[in-house]
This record gives C-alpha cells, sequence and structure tokens, in this order.
C-alpha cells in the first residue's frame, strides 16, 4: 500500500526525542542529589511522567508523519496502554541511573529491559491501528529496530550514569551533545520500526473510527512541549531553591563558630 511521510513531522518528532533526552539527563542529576526518600519518589515519579510523556509523543508524532491512502486512527485503550508502557520504562530507567553504583552488568540488564520496553511501546502503538489484514513486518528489520532500541538504551543510561554529578566545566555543552546523541537514537528505532512494516494492499483501518490523528496532532504537540519545558524549568527552580537553603545554613554555621568563643 503506498504511504509517505510528512518531513516537517519526521524533523519535530527528532526534536521532541531529543527534548525528552535533556529532560531525563538533567532529572538524573537533579534525583541522585536527593537524599530524602519522599522528595526522592515524587521527582521519580514525576520524571518518569515527563520522559513517558515524551518519549511516547515523539512515538505518535512519528505515526502522525506516516500517511497511507486510507482513513487512519487509534484505538484509544491500546494507545493509552503503550503511553503507560513508556512511563513504566521511564521510570525504571531514571531509578537505573540514579543508583549510587550502576555496574557493567546492571547498565546491560537495564539497558536490555528498557529497550524491549520501548520496542513494546512502539509495535503496541502501530497495533492500536487495528489493520486488517493485521500488519506485516519484515523479519530482518524488526529485529534491527529491536537492537537499536537496546543499543540506544543502553547508551542513554551510561550516558546519564556518567554525566551526573559532573562538574559544571562544559557540563551544558556535554549534556546538550548527549541528548543529541539520544534523540537520534530514540528517533532510529522508531523509523527502522516504520521501515520493517509492510501494509497488504486493501488494507483497513478497524480504528478509522476512533481517536483522529489531527485529534492526536492538537492535543500531543502542545502538550508534551509544554510538559517538558515545565519539568526542566521546575528541576532548575528546585535546584536553586536547594542551593540556596544550603548556602544559609553553612553561613548560619559559620556565623555560630565565630560568636561562639566570644560567648
Amino acid at each position: 500500500m503506498q504511504s509517505s511521510y510528512n518531513l516537517g513531522l519526521v524533523a519535530f518528532s527528532l526534536v521532541v526525542a531529543t527534548l525528552a533526552s535533556y529532560t531525563a539527563l538533567d532529572l538524573a542529576d537533579r534525583i541522585s542529589l536527593l537524599a530524602y526518600s519522599r522528595s526522592r519518589h515524587m521527582w521519580l515519579a514525576g520524571g518518569a511522567l515527563a520522559m513517558g510523556i515524551g518519549i511516547w509523543s515523539m512515538h505518535f508524532i512519528g505515526m502522525l508523519s506516516f500517511s497511507l491512502s486510507i482513513p487512519i486512527g487509534y484505538d484509544f485503550a491500546v494507545t493509552c496502554y503503550s503511553l503507560a508502557i513508556a512511563i513504566l520504562v521511564s521510570w525504571f530507567a531514571l531509578h537505573v541511573v540514579t543508583l549510587d553504583r550502576l555496574k557493567m552488568s546492571g547498565l546491560i540488564a537495564g539497558g536490555t529491559l528498557m529497550g524491549f520496553g520501548i520496542s513494546g511501546m512502539h509495535y503496541l502503538g502501530m497495533a492500536a491501528m487495528k489493520m486488517t489484514p493485521a500488519i506485516q513486518y519484515e523479519p530482518a528489520i524488526f529485529a534491527a529496530s529491536i537492537l537499536i532500541a537496546i543499543a540506544a538504551s543502553t547508551a542513554a543510561l551510561w550516558l546519564a550514569n556518567t554525566l551526573r554529578g559532573a562538574g559544571p566545566n562544559r557540563l551544558m555543552r556535554k549534556r546538550i551533545g548527549a541528548a543529541c546523541v539520544m534523540g537520534i537514537a530514540i528517533a532510529g528505532m522508531h523509523y527502522t520500526g516504520m521501515a520493517a512494516a509492510d501494509f497488504p494492499v486493501g488494507s483497513i483501518c478497524g480504528a478509522a473510527g476512533g481517536v483522529k490523528p489531527q485529534w492526536l496532532a492538537l492535543a500531543i504537540i502542545p502538550l508534551s512541549i509544554a510538559i517538558l519545558i515545565v519539568t526542566l524549568l521546575l528541576s532548575r527552580l528546585d535546584a536553586r531553591a536547594t542551593f540556596l537553603s544550603n548556602s544559609i545554613t553553612r553561613l548560619n554555621e559559620q556565623i555560630d563558630r565565630i560568636q561562639g568563643p566570644a560567648r
């Protein structure tokens, strides 16, 4: 079946993937500095929500860039399941990279599980179209997409763990560079998975009466960008507040030491 891509949406999906990756790197650094368990759990949950929505949004923006010669739509329940997988995978990723020590075995196991999770999100999102006959996948390209997801996930975990707590020298450049690499890898997995899909001639979208692509575009694009930006701002503000609080505490301790002998 004839298909085409909207290159503008393809480029935008890459931007969203990169922004989600940068948010993940920033949150990993923030969470690793939190010793208070309640705050740590809150940032893990909030970070997983923002990162998961970002990754999931990249996937569906990529789906929106793809058009067939027939009306298409998405099953609402299956679409929500794919979002849930993205959030769970994001929570797992943030949890792994903020551990005190990340061993090579843990890195490989974590990257593999995360890769399967991202692949599951992607192919479940494809299944939300409920095509009849079912979408056929080229085995070699299908396997390649999963391997790319595992490799990308392992690299992302390693980068996030390496950069957290790093000194300020060129940290921003390194984080932006790492986010670009991660964004390209995530997008690469998605479009490799799309390349593996074959829609037989005469296929019908069983979810054509469900969630319309236009509705998804209007909801996902502004919402995902807003959530990622707000999460980054809150992370920066919270880090600044913590820094000021610690500075005041140290200042008070110094004052007490100076005044102590005088008393």
